[in-house]
This record gives structure tokens, C-alpha cells and sequence, in this order.
């Protein structure tokens, strides 16, 4: 039996990681999906998102799903995900939470306040990456790369999230 046949629960309840669905196929439940998930974007290169995680020093610091269920449990709805309260820090026990997107949209990077420097030397503030793309002739996600030291400059600018 793999990790994730095993029965887990830590209030006497069993929870599968996998159990069939009505029409008889093995379906993995969410929690583990989101485990999986979680663990990929900060350990495989290959992830779409490790980008944003595993290369900005984003740890993965659950060692089975064991963990990830004592902390977290059963999400609250199939519409809340895994979300790190501090959002610099690492997936480990103490920092991560079921969230609403709403809830997510509140921790993300593009709404921090960005520092952009221009091409000809000019300084400006803007309240999020969103609007100082939007004062730039950059896409957000080039702020993003900027701010998170993933490139240092894109068509001449420069950006840094302020604290």
C-alpha cells in the first residue's frame, strides 16, 4: 500500500486518499490533491508555478501527508485551497490555512505596493504590480519577475516591492 492508499485522520475518522467515485474510478480526495500540488510548485523545476515558489526559496516543509492533515483537516468547502498566511514564509506547520479566493487575493504579491524605476532614471510608487504595469509599458507579471529578482530588468525597468 503507497503513501497515498493509506487511511489518515487524526479525530478517529478514516479519510482514503483515494476512493472510487459513482461510476467506479479511483478519485484522489482534494486534500491530497492540494498536498500534491503544494509540494510540486516548490520542488520540481518543471512545475509551471515553481517560478513563483520552489525559485523564489518557497520550502515545502511537510514531510507526509500525515502532517498536512494534522494541521489543516478536511477543507471548509471545495471552493477554499491551501493558502500561506505569511506569504513570504514557507508551507510548514503554523503557516498555512483553508482559504476562499477572496480571502487569497488579500496575500498576494500584486497588491503590494511596487517601486518602479524607469529607463531614464525616473522613480515612481505605485500601490500594486497591477498599476505600475499599468504605468508602464511592462505586463504585471514582468513587475512580478522584477520585484522577485527572478530578472533584473525588463526593457529598461527596474522594480522592487516596498514594505
Amino acid at each position: 500500500m503507497t503513501e497515498l492508499e493509506k487511511c489518515y485522520g487524526t479525530d478517529g475518522t478514516c479519510v482514503r486518499a483515494n476512493y472510487k467515485n459513482s461510476n467506479g474510478k479511483s478519485q484522489g480526495i482534494p486534500e491530497v490533491k492540494s498536498y500534491e500540488h503544494a509540494y510540486q510548485r516548490c520542488t520540481n523545476p518543471n512545475n509551471g508555478q515553481y517560478i513563483r515558489y520552489g525559485m523564489k526559496g518557497i520550502e515545502f516543509r511537510f514531510n507526509n501527508f500525515t502532517e498536512w492533515w494534522a494541521e489543516l483537516g478536511r477543507k471548509p468547502t471545495l471552493g477554499h485551497t491551501v493558502d500561506r498566511i505569511d506569504g513570504k514564509g514557507h508551507y510548514e506547520v503554523g503557516n498555512v490555512r483553508w482559504a476562499t479566493r477572496q480571502e487569497q487575493n488579500v496575500n498576494r504579491s500584486s497588491v503590494h505596493a511596487v517601486r518602479l524605476t524607469r529607463p531614464d532614471g525616473s522613480v515612481d510608487d505605485f500601490e500594486s504590480a497591477v498599476a505600475a504595469s499599468l504605468g508602464a509599458d511592462i505586463g504585471v507579471t514582468s513587475v512580478l519577475y522584477l520585484c522577485h529578482g527572478t530578472k533584473e530588468v525588463v526593457k529598461g525597468y527596474q522594480a522592487t516591492f516596498i514594505n
